[in-house]
């Protein structure tokens, strides 16, 4: 069952347990969870609530090189090599060092509440542009630009949004803490850079990276049964089975 949100995870298996469910696991999205100096988070933790391997189920998947097989089969390697020739990294770290930082302000605005918005204030509204505050020649981010296009993406929402420079400056502050990339980026993130790098410096025309949801979807496809038993949330659930005495959870 989809729960659609940790605080509904939570209430869902508090209901389970009122009514004394005993076999039962949620899995949630890790987001900024284990972050350095996170006092929410116990290692500890006894419920059988487990969180995805970094950030978000799309953020696990790149961990297992999901993002390169899917490359692999869609983009011409030629004009990959080429890019990531001029670049002088590969396709996937320029992709992380720039969620990393759209990551860190993301964490910026939900440590010291700084009003910023990210998604589209209705379901068919306007998606944040990353092209503007990505450059297409060199493909880096100008911290300053994408500050100044969240804000103006952010405003009329019914809530305040912090001066630019009080939002420079706690950006400068979580990118001071360094912390674990998997952990600050989201797949989201991850979808939209993507398919920038891959339409703008590539330039593939395939169908997978003309809208973010697309290579989301194209990401999962990649996550086959082998590399899912690869990542830690597999350990995780399989203790849980082999504990609870369940038998076929898993397919081999």
């Amino acid at each position: 069952m989809q729960t659609y949100g940790k605080y509904k995870l939570r209430e869902a298996f508090e209901i389970l347990s009122a009514r004394n469910f005993t076999n039962k696991l949620a899995i949630r999205d890790a987001d900024f969870l284990r972050i350095k100096g996170n006092v929410k988070y116990d290692e500890g933790y006894q419920e059988d609530i487990y969180p995805t391997d970094g950030h978000d189920s799309e953020v696990m998947m790149l961990s297992v090189n999901t993002l390169e097989d899917m490359l692999s089969v869609i983009v011409d390697p030629q004009s990959q090599n080429a890019f990531e020739e001029s670049l002088g990294e590969s396709f996937k770290d320029r992709l992380l060092k720039l969620a990393y930082i759209i990551g860190c302000l993301r964490l910026a605005n939900k440590k010291f509440s700084l009003g910023l918005s990210f998604k589209p204030a209705r379901q068919d509204g306007n998606r944040l542009k990353f092209k503007r505050f990505i450059c297409e020649r060199n493909f880096t981010i100008d911290s300053t630009q994408m500050i100044h296009i969240v804000t103006e993406y952010s405003k009329n929402r019914d809530i305040d949004v912090s001066p630019k420079e009080l939002i420079k400056s706690k950006l400068d502050e979580v990118l001071d803490q360094n912390h674990d990339c998997l952990e600050v980026i989201n797949g989201h993130d991850i979808a939209e850079i993507s398919c920038y790098l891959a339409s703008v410096g590539i330039r593939s025309k395939n169908h997978t990276f003309q809208h973010p949801d697309y290579l989301e979807e194209a990401l999962a496809l990649s996550f086959d049964r082998e590399k899912f038993r690869k990542t830690q949330l597999f350990e995780k659930i399989n203790n849980w089975q082999e504990k609870n005495q369940i038998a076929g959870l898993f397919s081999l």
